[in-house]
C-alpha cells in the first residue's frame, strides 16, 4: 500500500516506533498511578526498551526460521517479523531483566508489572498491525464487499484484515486499560491471551497470504493461538495461587 512515508521512511518502521512510545507511555503512567518513585520506575522503563529490542529481533529471527524450514533450498534472509516470536524474545527477555536486574534492587514487583503488560502488548500490537497493511503484508482474501481496500501490488481488493487486527487491539487495550485503573482488576494477561488467542485463530479464515499450513487445515499462527488458550488454563492458577495469592485471601501488596 504505502511502504515509504514521502518516499523516504518506511512506514512500517514508523508503527513500530510509535507502539512502542505508546507502550512505555502506557507503563509509566500505570506505574506513577501506583505511585511507584522515579528510581523503580526507570528500571522498568529500561526493562521494557530491552525487552522491545530483543523482541523484534527474535520476531526476525523466527520468521527466516520459518522460511529456511519451509524452503531452505531457496531461503534467503528477511527483515520480516512475526507477532509470535516477538512476544516470546520479548517476555523472556523481560523477565530475565526483572529477575536479574529489577528484583535484586527493588523487590519482588511481579504481580503490578504482569497486570500493565496487557495493555502495552496489545496498543504496541495494533501500531504494529497499522504498520502490515502500510507495508502491504498480512493482508485478506480477495473480495468484492464494501469493505474491501485495493492493493495496488496485488491488482484487486483484498479483506483489510490487517486493519481489523488493529481495531480489535485498540478496543482491547481500552478495555483493559479501563479494568485495570478503575477495577484494579488482576487477570488482565488471562483477559488478553484469551481474547487474542479467539480472534487470531479466526481472523486466520480470513488471511490470503503465504504462510504455509498444517496438516492441510489450520495456519500456523492458528496452531500458536490453540497453544494460547491452553496456556491460559494453567497460567490462571498460576497467578492466583502463586503471584497474587488469592488462595489465603491476601491481597499481593507489592514494594514500592
Amino acid at each position: 500500500m504505502y511502504p515509504e512515508i514521502f518516499g523516504v521512511i518506511d512506514s512500517y518502521s514508523v508503527m513500530l516506533l510509535l507502539g512502542v512510545i505508546s507502550s512505555l507511555v502506557l507503563l509509566f503512567l500505570y506505574l506513577k498511578h501506583l505511585q511507584y518513585d522515579s528510581k523503580i520506575i526507570l528500571d522498568l522503563l529500561l526493562s521494557g526498551i530491552v525487552a522491545v529490542f530483543f523482541g523484534v529481533v527474535f520476531a526476525c529471527l523466527f520468521q527466516n526460521l520459518y522460511e529456511f524450514c519451509q524452503n531452505p533450498s531457496t531461503y534467503k534472509f528477511t527483515f520480516a517479523l512475526t507477532f509470535y516470536g516477538g512476544l516470546f524474545g520479548g517476555v523472556v527477555s523481560f523477565l530475565l531483566m526483572y529477575f536479574f536486574y529489577v528484583k535484586k534492587r527493588n523487590g519482588a514487583i511481579m504481580g503490578d508489572i504482569l497486570i500493565a503488560a496487557p495493555m502495552c502488548i496489545t496498543i504496541a500490537h495494533a501500531f504494529g498491525r497499522i504498520g502490515c497493511f502500510l507495508a502491504g503484508c498480512c493482508y485478506g482474501k480477495e473480495t468484492t464487499m464494501w469493505y474491501g481496500i485495493y492493493f495496488p501490488i496485488l491488482e484487486k481488493k483484498v479483506i483489510p484484515t490487517q486493519l481489523f487486527e488493529a481495531i480489535f487491539l485498540f478496543i482491547l487495550t481500552i478495555v483493559l486499560i479501563f479494568i485495570t485503573f478503575r477495577f484494579k482488576f488482576k487477570y488482565t494477561f488471562n483477559i488478553y491471551l484469551l481474547s487474542y488467542s479467539i480472534f487470531r485463530f479466526l481472523i486466520e479464515f480470513l488471511r490470503d497470504d503465504p504462510r504455509g499450513g498444517f496438516l492441510s487445515i489450520f495456519s500456523p499462527s492458528q496452531m500458536r493461538s490453540l497453544g494460547l488458550f491452553i496456556i491460559n488454563i494453567p497460567l490462571y492458577f498460576f497467578l492466583r495461587y502463586y503471584i497474587f495469592k488469592d488462595k489465603v485471601g491476601v491481597e499481593d501488596e507489592n514494594k514500592r
